[in-house]
């Protein structure tokens, strides 16, 4: 009993200085004001059509969105940063990771992190036919092109292009020029750099193309860019000197277009090797049997340097002129041993850069495109400027 009295004094007692005492000062912390993101897109989503974000109680920092094809997603904000929509049209049958960053007026981020697929399309059959000068085994020269055959006209050049990649193991400038609607060809700033590998890559597979056209499939081809050998042909000396990386390797007697007719002049420029023939039979060109200047030789070791007819190539008979004098048809004669040196070291792509004659060459005779300048070829993108 007195156990209790004691304990309930205690308390009684207490009461008083509770109600004299001062207040305790005590502190409000508001609730954080967390953003809320959210997207309309969700799996099987039409590649046609765009998608959104959109934040609440807060504005977008960042919003990335990348595909599995290692592809970028461009899209735009809206002026108070509230909402973004994609721009143009999603690559089908692809699965779309988006990130995005949003902060509240009290500082507060959410991160948010969410991926969605897009409906597959068929392929109208928009593909890759051809890419010379690439062929497996093959070792090409530091001036060489690439050349894109296409299946079909392309619906649109710039959605084409976009998705054709060229990548070098030690680095370059290049650009894409068309010639049609089903031709595109590359070329670099510079020469290559020898000793390398260059892949060229057509990204096409489920890629919006233009009009109504779907790619079909992607294409990856490899070209090996071998030793650097580039040929400077002086019609005036009447020399044509090869280099290697640089270094002179041979200087090389040769006898040019005589000029006796305008298209006997050998044309100036840069020419490319293109193909050789250990046996081929010269034709005069535009030219029939009867014809008043026609002709059909013979010859041993003619490497082509252009489509109309020039070629690097053995000729006996002018030997007493080569070095000293232009008595040809257009082609750089040379005696058979150094026709046939030149034959078995000959690169397609491998540079031929002629000098001394009236007559240029025009930049779409063969592979001619190192006759434009950087600057007009690059003009020849459809994605340039």
């Amino acid at each position: 009993m007195k156990r209790r009295t004691l304990v309930a004094a205690s308390a009684t007692s207490l009461l008083p200085l509770a109600a004299c005492a001062e207040p305790q000062q005590g502190s409000f912390t508001p609730a954080p004001i967390v953003p809320v993101v959210s997207m309309d897109a969700v799996d099987d989503h039409d590649p046609a059509q765009p998608f959104n974000l959109s934040v609440v109680d807060g504005i977008f920092e960042e919003v990335n969105v990348t595909s599995d094809r290692s592809k970028t997603i461009e899209g735009t904000l809206t002026e108070d940063l509230t909402a973004w929509s994609s721009s143009g049209v999603l690559d089908a049958g692809s699965v779309h990771t988006v990130a995005a960053k949003a902060v509240s007026t009290d500082g507060t981020v959410t991160e948010f992190e969410q991926q969605f697929s897009t409906q597959r399309r068929e392929g109208s059959g928009f593909a890759v036919a051809d890419v010379t000068p690439i062929v497996e085994g093959e070792t090409v020269g530091v001036g060489a092109p690439i050349i894109v055959f296409f299946t079909e006209d392309a619906p649109d050049r710039a959605e084409v292009e976009k998705n054709l990649v060229v990548e070098s193991e030690l680095g370059h400038e290049g650009a894409w020029h068309w010639i049609s609607d089903s031709q595109a060809i590359y070329r670099t700033k510079e020469y290559w750099q020898p000793y390398q590998k260059v892949t060229f890559t057509a990204n096409f597979e489920g890629v919006f193309l233009g009009g109504d056209t779907w790619g079909d499939e992607n294409h990856e081809s490899v070209m090996e860019i071998g030793r650097s050998q580039v040929s400077h042909a002086d019609l005036e000396t009447h020399h044509m000197t090869v280099k290697f990386d640089g270094e002179v390797e041979k200087e090389i007697p040769i006898s040019g277009g005589s000029g006796a007719e305008w298209e006997y002049y050998t044309a100036t420029g840069v020419h490319l090797v293109m193909e050789k023939f250990a046996q081929k039979t010269m034709v005069s060109p535009g030219k029939e049997e009867g014809d008043e200047g026609y002709y059909s030789t013979p010859v041993n070791w003619a490497t082509r340097i252009n489509s109309s007819g020039e070629f690097v190539h053995g000729a006996p008979w002018s030997v007493g002129s080569q070095g000293n004098a232009n008595v040809s048809h257009g082609c750089l004669n040379a005696s058979e041993s150094n026709a046939e040196w030149f034959y078995g070291i000959a690169q397609r792509g491998d540079p031929v850069d002629v000098t001394g004659s009236p007559r240029e060459m025009p930049w779409d005779n063969g592979w001619g495109f190192w006759i434009k300048s950087w600057d007009d070829w690059k003009s020849g993108s459809a994605l340039e400027g």
